[in-house]
């Protein structure tokens, strides 16, 4: 009787087993999660580049979403669709005229979140300039889905602000940070030394830094080969510096890179961003620390190759008393949204910082980094007036000895 009991117990625990297999097998996930922000550049057979940014929304096994396109400084719109099933992906992405649109395919793992995918651009007849042209792309996702409305229309710009007739140093571009224009850079210019103005040509570099820094980078590697640069000194502040540094991984050549309070290692108040409507777009998305942009560049070659011409400055913010609320012990002068941020890191330690970026992120402090440190940590200076030549003077008269 007892041999009988264990092998009907066997048999039930065998049917248990197979019958398990089975229902998981026909309930398997077919579709991968494509719901996100995506990118890739195209380059045709004359080097024509275009940036491709698509924001998908996905409902079961069809995607549907929409589709920009930056030809120039310019952006045409355009919608997604199309379909994943069994691993495969297949997009179609049409515009207001037939040449901008393009079909995409490739083969993702069923059911995964993938942060990249190999596959293959059916490229436009105006892009392919007259060659058929199929061609493998790199698509890289850079950020989850977006609550905000657009992307604003802050209009690239490349201007030439201060010109000496016999330069006897290299070119200077001054690169702007997040939430900001090139006008920040207005005081600063300002005080730059006579000798400085005989040394050098400046340029000021404006981007729309709601966008991908990735394609940011690359539109600023665009702007100095128009215009005939040759190796700059670039001075990032913040999102600038990171800028910066995907203008030098997209092949751009430098004598100096100056950053001011950049997270070079990225600012865990990423994390807070979706209360933020304003910031939640895929260029400040990109500081997160741990996933994405900023360990893709600390790998990267081009980078890795430079960081012994980067010099980098930090700033810090310091409460006179710790145990005090915050905001009756911040100076007045102090930006408001620093004050906010410095509060919002108590959320994550709090690592010492300027407000917005930790300092050894800003100092890029990081083991087998051979980054310069010219001056030492900015007290009392944080994150708006690192760039401000009356509360950081130390930083002016550095800028000037270049």
């Amino acid at each position: 009787m007892k041999t009988i009991k264990n092998l009907i117990l066997i048999i039930a625990i065998i049917a248990l087993i197979f019958s398990g297999c089975k229902k998981k097998t026909s309930d398997s996930e077919s579709n991968a999660n494509l719901v996100g922000i995506w990118e890739f550049e195209a380059v045709n057979n004359l080097n024509q580049a275009r940036y491709y940014q698509m924001e998908i929304h996905q409902s079961a096994s069809a995607l549907s979403g929409e589709a920009a396109l930056r030809v120039g400084s310019t952006r045409q719109f355009g919608v997604i669709s199309g379909n994943v099933a069994g691993g495969t992906v297949n997009l179609t992405a049409t515009f207001g005229s037939a040449s901008y649109s393009f079909g995409f395919t490739a083969s993702v793992t069923p059911g995964a979140v993938p942060s990249s995918i190999h596959g293959t651009l059916h490229w436009t007849p105006e892009l392919k300039a007259g060659a058929d042209i199929v061609s493998d792309v790199y698509v890289c996702r850079s950020s989850v889905k977006i609550h905000c409305d657009t992307l604003p229309n802050n209009a690239y710009k490349f201007i030439k602000v201060l010109s000496t007739p016999s330069p006897t140093g290299p070119p200077v571009i001054f690169v702007h940070g997040m939430d900001a224009t090139m006008k920040c850079w207005d005081t600063l210019i300002m005080n730059l030394s006579a000798d400085f103005k005989l040394r050098h040509n400046v340029y000021e570099f404006q981007y729309n830094w709601k966008d991908s820094i990735t394609i940011n980078g690359r539109a600023l590697r665009d702007s100095v080969v128009a215009a005939g640069l040759v190796s700059p000194i670039l001075i990032g502040h913040s999102m600038g510096g990171l800028v910066s540094r995907a203008y030098i991984a997209s092949g751009g050549n430098i004598t100096k890179l100056v950053t001011l309070g950049t997270p070079h290692l990225g600012t865990p108040l990423v994390q807070l961003i979706d209360l933020f409507c304003f910031a939640n777009f895929p260029g400040p998305r990109q500081m997160y620390p741990c996933t994405g942009f900023i360990p893709d560049m600390l790998h990267n070659a081009l980078d890795i190759a430079n960081r012994s011409k980067y010099w980098v400055i930090a700033g810090q913010m310091t409460d006179q008393l710790d145990n005090t609320a915050h905001y009756q012990w911040l100076p007045a002068w102090a930006a408001s949204i620093d004050r906010i941020g410095y509060d919002a890191f108590l959320l994550f330690g709090p690592p010492p910082n300027d407000g917005l970026v930790p300092v050894n992120s800003a100092n890029f402090d990081t083991l087998n980094v051979p980054v310069n440190r010219p001056l030492p940590l900015q007290q009392w200076v944080d994150h708006f007036n690192l760039i401000k030549p009356d509360r950081a003077p130390q930083i002016l008269q550095f800028i000037n000895s270049l």
